[in-house]
């Protein structure tokens, strides 16, 4: 496992071929696009600059 650079709030880990970002702040956030999303637990948007992850939510991507 691997812990990632994320904004303060925001917990990223790498694992193998997936990354999960749990962000705990009351606001979005903006991380980079990781790869391939494979389940959030709200709805997330992915743009030129990343993804942003509401508030209280948690992506996990697959990297393959």
């Amino acid at each position: 496992m691997e812990w990632l650079r994320a904004p303060e709030g925001v917990l990223a880990l790498r694992r193998g071929e997936f990354v999960c970002v749990a962000n705990t702040t009351g606001e979005a956030v903006t991380v980079p696009a990781y790869g391939r999303v494979l389940l959030a637990s709200g709805e997330v948007t992915e743009t030129a600059g990343g993804t942003e992850v509401p508030a209280d939510t948690t992506v996990w991507w697959t990297t393959a």
